[in-house]
């Protein structure tokens, strides 16, 4: 398995954008963008949200004081680079001077590039890959709408090359936010399957953080409470979605599993959901919830020291259990709050035929030049038997 971004990393300091929280917080960052001199910005988002009245919540305070804005709504889940370049023309013709995402990673991973492209004029088909950004773009700000992708805080973009049905990505510090709006306020009308999907993403993000081989204290602080966050909040969040502390506790767990994992990379869940979703349009959320139980059961012999860990963190078993048993303990639980949320175990957009090609991408992403730094390496029958699992019935 390949090791260079691992060694990488080490020598890389990754930003951390300035963050409001809290219930009208977005309107706290609309003030500070007033006040970094903006004058038009571009909005990057979803028709959807426009149609519901959430952007004209947060436009309206940009207009009233004095910053014109351009909307473009043309975001779809997994953007292509059509979606992207739509942006950066918008961008330029109207010569808006900085960026806001408003809306779920899939319009804050737009955003990243169309910020970058439209100030400093590089294409994004120069920046796939790995530190390939030249220069810093336009200020970049996010407010993010739903609690899972963590894009608000990483360094990552990821797009989809349409014509190949694969995933491409854009990975260097300069894609960091600037800024950053948690408002638990904007998250209240998500409906209960996309507050479900979007919170084991998050959790995901920081279970494959804390496994990874290369955690740090600082990466595991972040990775460990938003684990025990997700656990204690992200059922709540889904059976009353008007509850502002389990919506302010969700939006943070995501944005600390988002700082720890741009650090630490992920894993396999990825490797095979990023494929999944390719393959198959799965939004990227349910994907890693089908694959999650799964890979932790082929991480338990292994990885069992650091399983318990993150169980312990989560209260999760008892102390008296062996690291085996805690380990156990956390599949179970994943598996438990899964079901409790209403997250399937399989998915009909899977076809038998399918398998070894997903299991085949999947495991290129994951051992290729920039591989995951997994705890256990997984061999291609294996990786196949997993994929098998979320077949349906």
């Amino acid at each position: 398995m390949a090791v260079l971004s691992h060694i990488t990393m080490k020598f890389i300091s990754v930003p951390s954008p300035m963050i409001y929280s809290g219930a009208g917080s977005a309107t706290a960052l609309c003030a500070a963008i007033g006040r970094f001199s903006c004058k038009r910005v571009l909005v990057v988002t979803d028709s959807v949200l426009v149609e519901l009245g959430l952007v004209g919540r947060v436009t309206a305070e940009l207009e009233k004081i004095g910053v014109a804005v351009e909307i473009y709504d043309a975001i779809l889940p997994d953007p292509d680079f059509s979606q992207v370049e739509g942006g950066i023309t918008l961008c330029q013709k109207m010569r808006c001077d900085a960026v806001l995402a408003i809306g779920g990673g899939s319009s804050l991973d737009a955003a990243k590039v169309i910020a970058i492209s439209a100030g400093s004029g590089q294409l994004p088909s120069k920046m796939q890959g790995f530190f390939k950004v030249a220069k810093r773009g336009l200020p970049l700000y996010c407010i993010p709408t739903t609690a899972g992708t963590g894009s608000e805080a990483t360094m990552v973009s990821v797009i989809t090359d349409a014509a190949n049905s694969t995933k491409c990505f854009i990975v260097d510090p300069k894609l960091v936010p600037d800024a950053v709006a948690l408002d638990a306020s904007l998250m209240t009308g998500l409906p209960p399957a996309i507050t479900a999907a979007t919170g084991i993403d998050a959790l995901t993000h920081a279970i494959e953080s804390s496994l990874a081989t290369e955690a740090t204290e600082e990466t595991l602080k972040k990775s460990l409470a938003a684990t025990a966050m997700i656990f204690r909040y992200l059922e709540t969040a889904v059976n009353d979605g008007e509850n502002l502390e389990a919506r302010e506790a969700m939006a943070v767990a995501s944005c600390y599993a988002g700082a720890a994992f741009t650090v630490t990379n992920v894993g396999y869940v990825h490797g095979l959901a990023h494929q999944l979703g390719a393959l198959c349009h799965i939004p990227h959320g349910l994907a890693n919830a089908l694959f999650l139980p799964h890979v932790l059961d082929f991480y338990c012999d292994t990885a069992a020291p650091q399983m318990a860990r993150i169980a312990a963190a989560a209260d999760i078993g008892s102390d008296a259990d062996s690291d085996l048993e805690r380990a156990k303990n956390l599949v179970e639980a994943v598996r438990s709050l899964g079901a409790r949320i209403g997250v399937p175990t399989s998915s009909d957009a899977l076809k038998p035929e399918m398998v070894e090609e997903l299991a085949r991408r999947a495991l290129k992403e994951s051992h290729g030049l920039y591989g995951y730094p997994v705890p256990k390496y997984m061999r291609k029958e294996e990786c196949e038997a997993i994929v098998r699992k979320i077949l349906p019935a």
